[in-house]
């Protein structure tokens, strides 16, 4: 219970929260007394770090991980709920315009980036080789070959991840990706992280990147709403900051942050260094949705770790729900 409201307190706050606020919050009497010990516990376990500046306590990823999983309740979400079921009942909406004013909404409403991806990659398109090429000592381009004649190329900043650790990481791509499904390789690419994090210092880098570019086909749409929102929280004062999140979410693929989790309409949550960034302040929720034709969606919410897990999720929960009835029920 005492996680449970330092997590929320701090969600709706930014602020660390102190033994005074939590006993103030607490469904129950409980001494000042054991609200501290109680909490230096949970800090020793790893669930809370203390603040620099006070005497409070902010949750650690590990204690989001943890309240994601055990111990959110569904929010009330009833407004934003109105405002987006309006969208879905125009008449004659394509799933373009539908997602473009859901995206709006969400961002303003939850003060968090939303990426909307649709692919329609054919599903026999195979990754045939994999080149790196130096262009000077502080940046290289790996060069991706398809099945299908198509070439896409990502440019890597060397200070990100050195020459050699990319070299590392592409000959084992190369060796055992090749040939492999574009739809698969999210999966594939799970697998190799054991014998990655061995020889690859930057891995979570490494992988997301490479793993996201290669996402990035001809046939795969990628848009970015709500950043001016985003940027209201007190999280990305830091210039800084302001820079690795926009970074992050130009670099990679929704389907890369969380499709290989998650099959399903449910949604996912990545927090923190689960994102596969090193910026440890940073979480994502996403949920997948079925296009026509056979293609595949992602609708994703970035933020700091303080997003509002249980009303988010039921959110994007419903939003997929929805957009599966009206598109494929109708046959669009």
């Amino acid at each position: 219970m005492i996680l449970k409201s330092i997590i929320e307190e701090y969600i709706k706050t930014a602020a660390p929260v102190g033994s005074k606020r939590i006993q103030e919050v607490l469904a129950i009497e409980v001494s000042s007394a054991t609200i501290r010990n109680e909490s230096a516990s949970l800090e020793e376990q790893g669930f809370l770090e203390k603040a620099h500046t006070s005497s409070g306590r902010v949750p650690s990823t590990k204690g989001y991980r943890y309240y994601v999983d055990n111990l959110m309740e569904s929010n009330n979400i009833d407004d934003i709920k109105y405002q987006i079921d309006e969208i879905f009942k125009k008449r004659g909406a394509t799933i373009d315009e539908i997602l473009d004013q859901t995206s709006s909404i969400l961002s303003e409403m939850t003060k968090l980036a939303t990426v909307v991806a649709t692919s329609d990659t054919n599903d026999e398109v195979r990754l045939s080789k994999v080149e790196l090429v130096p262009i000077s000592n502080k940046s290289a381009i790996v060069i991706f070959v398809l099945s299908n004649g198509t070439i896409q190329n990502k440019t890597i900043n060397l200070e990100s991840v050195s020459l050699e650790e990319l070299r590392l990481s592409i000959d084992l791509f190369n060796e055992r990706l090749i040939n492999s499904k574009i739809s698969e390789i999210e999966t594939k690419s799970q697998a190799m992280i054991p014998v990655l994090k061995q020889q690859v210092k930057k891995y979570e880098f490494v992988l997301q990147t490479l793993v996201g570019a290669l996402i990035h086909t001809d046939s795969n749409k990628s848009k970015t709403s709500g950043v001016k929102y985003l940027l209201e929280n007190p999280e990305f004062n830091d210039p800084n900051k302001i820079k690795d999140i926009i970074e992050f979410i130009e670099n990679a693929s929704p389907f890369a942050w969380f499709n290989y989790q998650s099959k399903t309409n449910k949604t996912t949550v990545a927090i923190g260094l689960e994102t596969g960034n090193e910026n440890d302040d940073i979480a994502v929720i996403g949920t997948n949705f079925p296009t026509k034709g056979g293609g595949k969606g992602a609708l994703a919410l970035v933020g700091p770790k303080r997003i509002e897990y249980d009303k988010v999720s039921k959110l994007l929960e419903w939003i997929s729900n929805k957009i599966e009835e009206k598109f494929l029920l109708e046959g669009e």
